[in-house]
């Protein structure tokens, strides 16, 4: 009996190769590239390859008319979020990719954090006029060595940026919901008590996931206690910040600057300020893609996955 799987993803996701096909010969694969598409291949098909941004207003009742005989779906972030706002299908099993982007998503956040303390996006402005610089540029630069990062949430993004933030002997202080001792964070606190730390952060970290509990978790009344050359970077998502208020406090410098690469409205409008702040280094969503090395990580994982599903055996990086 061949068993249907229907596939929305973007090119750097699809694993689907010719020898995939091969090592599995009772597998059909249906790709779809929108709603319409996505309607034919899901009908009938047990299986669902797919991604949390696939999911959208005009998707997700398309899934949930024509995915009704859908009882796993593989997807190819961390992320369900979006998902699950336009319409995840409750009765089955969904798999992410687990800590496959875990270390391209870490580096990420360090990368953000150093780019803002060394002026990185600042100084592209006086290279644009071939214009060195020296004396005026580097007054403004601070080391990370020696400081203190707070980071919000302690999973394996945010304890694998704990143990990148040692090796730059910072202190690390970890905001969770549950107060447990972990390698590599010199403290942790509980989420009611966010604002004992805050003050003393010279780099606030988010790596907290979105739910009901940790939207807006930072907002206009925590960022005020941030002090005047603290730095927030965000790999997780824009809606754990009031972005209104962070944003006021990157234009009138009540804060240094910030990295960001999660956005409250994705894409970003080109309205928004953030475009045209110097103390803003910003990347489009994109931390967690860690090139061919992760493309295969996810190839491994899916290949596995498929074999345990096919098997009767339970999956690896079950989400629910």
């Amino acid at each position: 009996m061949t068993l249907r799987i229907a596939q929305m993803l973007r090119d750097y996701h699809d694993v689907v190769d010719a020898d995939f096909l091969a090592a599995f010969p009772d597998v059909e694969v249906v790709r779809a590239h929108n709603p319409d598409e996505l309607a034919g291949a899901l009908d009938g098909a047990e299986v669902f390859f797919t991604y949390n941004s696939a999911f959208t207003p005009e998707t997700g009742p398309v899934i949930a008319k024509h995915g009704q005989a859908l009882k796993w779906i593989q997807f190819a972030t961390v992320g369900i979020d979006i998902a699950q706002e336009h319409g995840l299908p409750q009765d089955v099993l969904i798999t992410n990719i687990g800590d496959i982007s875990q270390t391209a998503l870490a580096g990420h956040a360090m990368a953000l954090m150093l780019g803002v303390m060394r002026g990185f996006h600042p100084y592209e402005g006086f290279r644009a006029n071939h214009d060195w610089a020296r004396n005026e540029f580097s007054p403004g630069l601070i080391p990370a060595t020696g400081g203190t990062m707070v980071i919000l949430g302690m999973g394996r993004i945010g304890q694998d940026v704990a143990r990148k933030a040692k090796a730059f002997d910072m202190e690390v202080i970890c905001v969770t919901r549950a107060a447990t001792p972990a390698p590599f964070i010199d403290r942790v606190v509980k989420r009611e008590d966010v604002g004992d730390v805050l003050p003393h952060a010279d780099v606030l970290m988010i790596a907290m996931a979105l739910d009901d509990e940790t939207r807006n978790f930072i907002d206009a009344d925590k960022i005020a206690l941030l002090k005047p050359n603290a730095i927030v970077v965000n790999v997780s998502r824009g809606q754990v910040i009031d972005e209104a208020a962070l944003t006021q406090a990157l234009a009138a410098g009540w804060i240094k600057g910030a990295g960001i690469d999660a956005f409250a409205d994705e894409p970003l409008s080109p309205d928004s300020p953030l475009w045209d702040l110097d103390n803003v280094l910003m990347t489009p969503h994109i931390a967690g893609q860690g090139g061919d090395a992760q493309k295969q990580g996810l190839a491994k994982l899916v290949r596995e996955n498929l074999r345990l599903y096919l098997d009767g055996k339970p999956l690896k990086s079950v989400v629910r």
